[in-house]
C-alpha cells in the first residue's frame, strides 16, 4: 500500500492515462485500487495519516482473537443516548463523568486488541478519530466507483462481514451496558448518558459511586459539565 498526500492529482493522472481502477472516499481518506491490485491511500485530514498503521494493527489483533477464541455475539443492543424521562434537570445540579477512550479501552479489556496496539493508539491525542475509525470499519461494506480506461463505469458494492462487525457492536453495547448498570444503581439521581458520558445529580456520594464503578470495570474517567 502506498500513501499519497493528494489523491486528486493521482486520480487525474490515472484518468489521463486511461487506466482501469476503482476508488472509494470517506470523510478522512480516499482509497484507490489499481488493476494490478496495488492500493493507494490518500488522507484528507493531515492528522489522519499519522495513525493509518492502527488499521492493520487492529485487523491483525482481531484475526488473532478469532483464531484463538472464535467469533463473538454482541452484547444486548442498547441506545447510544438514553435519558431518564422523569428526571427534573431544572431542579437538580447535574454533573457528568466521561470515560477516557471508552471504545478503545473496552476493545482492550475484552481482549480484542493487544496491549501493544492499545498503547500505540494512545501515544498521541490526535489519534482519536483513527482509533474510532479502525474499530468502526470492522466488517463494514464498501462502495467503490469503478473506472474503465479512465471513464467512470459503475459502482461496485463489496458486501460487509457481519461476524467482524459484531466485534465493534459488542464494544459499543458493552460500553452502554456499563452505563446502564451505573444508571440503575444511581436510581432517581440518574439523568442521562450520551455515548460514553453519564450525567447525574451532583453529590459527593454519587461522584464517588460512579468513579468507583468505572474503576472496577478498568475504565478511567474525568468530570464533564452538562452542556
Amino acid at each position: 500500500m502506498k500513501v499519497k498526500e493528494n489523491h486528486k492529482d493521482y486520480l487525474n493522472h490515472l484518468i489521463r492515462l486511461k487506466k482501469d481502477f476503482k476508488i472509494r472516499e470517506s470523510v478522512n481518506y480516499a482509497e484507490i485500487v489499481r488493476s494490478d491490485g496495488q492500493k493507494v491511500v490518500s488522507t484528507k485530514n493531515n492528522q489522519f495519516i499519522k495513525g493509518l498503521y492502527l488499521f492493520s494493527m487492529v485487523k491483525r489483533d482481531i484475526e488473532r482473537y478469532i483464531k484463538e477464541n472464535g467469533y463473538v455475539s454482541p452484547y444486548d443492543q442498547l441506545p447510544v443516548n438514553h435519558t431518564n424521562s422523569e428526571y427534573d434537570v431544572d431542579k437538580n445540579e447535574v454533573v457528568g463523568i466521561d470515560m477516557d477512550n471508552a471504545y478503545w479501552t473496552m476493545a482492550y479489556l475484552k481482549g480484542y486488541i493487544s496491549e501493544n496496539t492499545y498503547t500505540k493508539g494512545l501515544e498521541k491525542k490526535d489519534l482519536k478519530p483513527i482509533r474510532l475509525s479502525a474499530l468502526s470499519t470492522l466488517g463494514k461494506g464498501k462502495t467503490y466507483k469503478v473506472y474503465k480506461e479512465g471513464e467512470y463505469e459503475c459502482d461496485e458494492i463489496v458486501k460487509g462481514n457481519k461476524e467482524l462487525e459484531n466485534f465493534y457492536l459488542d464494544i459499543r453495547y458493552t460500553t452502554y451496558g456499563v452505563l446502564l448498570e451505573i444508571a440503575n444503581e444511581l436510581g432517581d439521581d440518574f439523568y442521562c448518558w450520551k455515548t460514553d458520558c453519564i450525567f447525574f445529580t451532583d453529590t459527593k456520594e454519587n461522584i464517588e459511586l460512579v468513579r468507583n464503578r468505572l474503576d472496577e470495570f478498568g475504565l478511567t474517567s474525568k468530570i464533564e459539565l452538562l452542556s
